[in-house]
Protein backbone atom coordinates (compact mmCIF):
# COMPACT_ATOMS: atom_id res chain seq x y z
CA UNK A 1 0.00 0.00 0.00
CA UNK A 2 1.03 3.43 -0.86
CA UNK A 3 0.38 6.26 1.02
CA UNK A 4 -1.17 9.50 -0.81
CA UNK A 5 1.29 12.35 1.00
CA UNK A 6 -1.54 14.91 -0.46
CA UNK A 7 -4.25 13.42 1.28
CA UNK A 8 -3.35 12.33 4.53
CA UNK A 9 -2.56 14.28 7.49
CA UNK A 10 0.22 12.94 9.41
CA UNK A 11 -0.22 15.66 12.31
CA UNK A 12 -3.58 14.84 13.03
CA UNK A 13 -2.75 11.63 12.83
CA UNK A 14 -4.65 10.41 9.77
CA UNK A 15 -3.39 8.39 6.81
CA UNK A 16 -4.85 8.03 3.47
CA UNK A 17 -4.03 5.15 1.28
CA UNK A 18 -3.95 5.54 -2.84
CA UNK A 19 -6.21 3.40 -4.43
CA UNK A 20 -5.39 -0.78 -4.17
CA UNK A 21 -6.25 -2.59 -7.16
CA UNK A 22 -7.47 -5.96 -6.20
CA UNK A 23 -9.49 -7.09 -9.03
CA UNK A 24 -8.77 -6.91 -13.12
CA UNK A 25 -10.68 -8.13 -15.41
CA UNK A 26 -14.24 -8.87 -16.45
CA UNK A 27 -13.85 -12.64 -15.08
CA UNK A 28 -12.76 -11.98 -11.32
CA UNK A 29 -13.78 -8.49 -10.75
CA UNK A 30 -17.45 -9.21 -9.78
CA UNK A 31 -16.01 -11.82 -7.01
CA UNK A 32 -13.64 -10.30 -5.83
CA UNK A 33 -15.32 -6.99 -6.05
CA UNK A 34 -18.30 -8.78 -4.13
CA UNK A 35 -16.19 -9.88 -1.55
CA UNK A 36 -14.75 -6.56 -0.50
CA UNK A 37 -18.09 -4.63 -0.75
CA UNK A 38 -21.89 -5.15 -0.94
CA UNK A 39 -23.28 -5.28 -4.47
CA UNK A 40 -26.84 -3.80 -4.38
CA UNK A 41 -26.93 -3.43 -8.60
CA UNK A 42 -24.90 -6.85 -9.75
CA UNK A 43 -26.21 -5.85 -13.47
CA UNK A 44 -23.16 -4.10 -14.03
CA UNK A 45 -20.53 -5.46 -16.29
CA UNK A 46 -17.67 -5.19 -13.48
CA UNK A 47 -14.18 -4.67 -14.92
CA UNK A 48 -12.39 -3.64 -11.97
CA UNK A 49 -12.76 -3.36 -8.30
CA UNK A 50 -10.23 -1.14 -5.99
CA UNK A 51 -10.42 0.61 -2.56
CA UNK A 52 -8.69 3.13 -0.60
CA UNK A 53 -7.86 2.76 2.92
CA UNK A 54 -8.71 6.19 5.58
CA UNK A 55 -6.77 4.93 8.79
CA UNK A 56 -7.14 7.27 11.75
CA UNK A 57 -4.94 6.77 14.90
CA UNK A 58 -5.96 8.50 18.24
CA UNK A 59 -3.67 8.52 20.87
CA UNK A 60 -5.04 7.61 24.15
CA UNK A 61 -2.32 8.02 26.67
CA UNK A 62 0.87 8.42 25.22
CA UNK A 63 1.68 4.64 25.13
CA UNK A 64 -1.94 3.58 23.89
CA UNK A 65 -3.52 4.31 20.29
CA UNK A 66 -6.84 3.82 19.12
CA UNK A 67 -6.69 2.68 15.30
CA UNK A 68 -9.63 2.98 12.85
CA UNK A 69 -9.84 1.97 9.56
CA UNK A 70 -12.70 3.06 7.24
CA UNK A 71 -12.05 1.43 3.39
CA UNK A 72 -14.04 3.15 0.18
CA UNK A 73 -14.86 0.18 -2.17
CA UNK A 74 -14.72 1.19 -5.90
CA UNK A 75 -16.09 -1.02 -9.18
CA UNK A 76 -15.39 -0.07 -12.35
CA UNK A 77 -18.68 -0.58 -14.13
CA UNK A 78 -19.80 0.19 -17.61
CA UNK A 79 -22.46 -0.20 -20.63
CA UNK A 80 -19.63 -0.84 -23.69
CA UNK A 81 -19.33 2.99 -24.44
CA UNK A 82 -18.91 4.88 -21.18
CA UNK A 83 -16.74 3.56 -17.95
CA UNK A 84 -16.88 5.12 -14.39
CA UNK A 85 -16.38 4.05 -10.99
CA UNK A 86 -19.22 3.11 -8.91
CA UNK A 87 -18.61 3.64 -4.62
CA UNK A 88 -20.31 0.09 -3.72
CA UNK A 89 -20.32 -0.23 0.32
CA UNK A 90 -17.72 -1.66 2.27
CA UNK A 91 -18.16 -5.71 3.44
CA UNK A 92 -15.39 -5.05 6.09
CA UNK A 93 -12.82 -7.39 4.78
CA UNK A 94 -10.27 -4.55 3.58
CA UNK A 95 -10.52 -3.10 7.15
CA UNK A 96 -9.83 -6.58 8.46
CA UNK A 97 -7.01 -7.41 6.65
CA UNK A 98 -5.19 -4.38 7.52
CA UNK A 99 -6.16 -4.59 11.34
CA UNK A 100 -4.61 -8.38 11.36
CA UNK A 101 -1.92 -6.98 9.21
CA UNK A 102 -0.98 -4.19 11.44
CA UNK A 103 -1.33 -6.39 14.79
CA UNK A 104 1.13 -8.82 13.40
CA UNK A 105 3.45 -6.33 12.64
CA UNK A 106 3.41 -4.39 15.80
CA UNK A 107 3.09 -7.78 18.05
CA UNK A 108 4.71 -10.64 15.63
CA UNK A 109 1.91 -12.45 16.22
CA UNK A 110 -0.98 -13.74 13.95
CA UNK A 111 -4.51 -12.34 15.12
CA UNK A 112 -6.14 -15.82 13.67
CA UNK A 113 -5.06 -18.61 16.19
CA UNK A 114 -3.49 -21.15 14.29
CA UNK A 115 -5.58 -24.69 15.18
CA UNK A 116 -3.53 -27.48 16.88
CA UNK A 117 -3.91 -30.63 14.19
CA UNK A 118 -3.45 -33.78 15.99
CA UNK A 119 -1.26 -36.75 13.93
CA UNK A 120 -2.17 -39.96 14.04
Amino acid sequence: MVVDEASSRLADGIVVTQPFQFAKGPVTAQSELSRYGVLQFADNAWSRGRYTLVIEVQSIDGIQNNVSVNAKVEGRSGNGLTAEWTTVQSSGLAEDEFLAALVEAVTGQSVDPVQDVENN
